[in-house]
């Protein structure tokens, strides 16, 4: 689609690696739009699962059907914030997969240097869950922070035993572990759990249910452009920025916000491991915790040829 505000967009679809499972779906490609304007690129890819919105949706609101969800108005105004390369922001290491992979993949922390590493839970029993959590706990360097997701999975008893069975670990955080979120602070009182929110901020904007929220997951896919990212800063509470599975365009525009928002504090953008193709001209590179941008996100001609149509 070339409109008259020299916009262009192009749907792209590029296999994973391998499958992946998440909040009970597998996904086996990832879908998205890219735009163009006056050499600057973003991405608008809602997560199937996750987000509220469409791709279908997103297209339509480009040609004026609707108004922009939100993973256009993350692209649209990411368009308006030019890029300063080089670019560079710490990230959590993502650990994913069976338990085999999960340590091994945590083992090879040894090597990377994360400051920290984010693992997913509850979608084995909490038994399970919570000796797979001990092992990488017990072979991390001391110094990794150990961050947990839940994808809100379990029922309250559940949280509790896990809770239980990891009381005795130093984890920096659940990310929404419960299915129904109204009852955190509850859980939080009676296991002294961590929690921090993510799904939650899609459905909510008054956060004064939660005070004892470690820190907001801001996944600008999910929950939209700039504006959206200074609600959560207004709240004081600590931000980490995270991905949705989005290209390296939207990879560079998370770290982007990232670095401007909560510079210190590890990100979780270590997701382009997953994907089978690269679509930047120069990809970022990954090395010693960190995540650096070697220049603005520009697309590889070549790779948008064989992946993507222009809309």
């Amino acid at each position: 689609m070339n409109t008259q505000t020299g916009l262009k967009a192009y749907r792209f679809r590029i296999p994973l690696k391998q499958r992946i499972r998440l909040k009970g779906r597998t996904y086996e490609e990832r879908e998205g739009v890219l735009l163009e304007r006056e050499g600057q690129w973003s991405e608008a890819s809602p997560l199937p699962g996750f987000s509220h919105e469409t791709i279908d949706e997103v297209v339509d609101a480009l040609r004026g059907k609707n108004t922009p969800p939100p993973a256009l108005e993350f692209a649209l105004s990411a368009l308006d914030a030019s890029f300063s390369a080089p670019l560079e922001t710490p990230i959590n290491s993502l650990l994913l997969g069976n338990r085999d992979e999960v340590l091994a993949q945590a083992n090879a922390c040894h090597n990377d240097h994360p400051q920290a590493v984010k693992m997913k839970v509850g979608q084995r029993s909490t038994a399970e869950d919570a000796e797979i959590v001990r092992q990488v706990c017990e072979c991390l360097p001391e110094a990794v922070s150990v961050r947990l997701d839940a994808n809100q999975t379990w029922e309250f008893e559940a949280a509790v035993d896990f809770a239980r069975r990891t009381s005795d670990l130093k984890l920096e955080y659940i990310e929404e572990p419960l299915r129904e979120p109204e009852r955190l602070e509850e859980l939080c009182k009676q296991t002294a759990i961590k929690y921090a929110l993510d799904e939650t901020l899609a459905c909510e904007q008054a956060l004064d249910k939660w005070p004892s929220a470690s820190a907001l997951i801001c996944k600008p896919t999910l929950l939209g452009g700039r504006a959206a990212v200074e609600r959560l800063a207004a709240t004081g509470k600590p931000i980490v920025f995270s991905a949705a599975f989005e290209s390296g365009i939207g990879i560079a525009r998370v770290a982007q916000l990232a670095r401007e928002f909560s510079p210190a504090t590890p990100a979780g953008l270590d997701t382009l491991a997953w994907l089978s193709a690269e679509l930047l001209c120069q990809p970022p590179i990954k090395h010693q915790g960190m995540l650096s941008f070697p220049s603005a996100p520009i697309v590889d001609l070549a790779a948008l040829e064989e992946f993507a149509t222009e809309i």
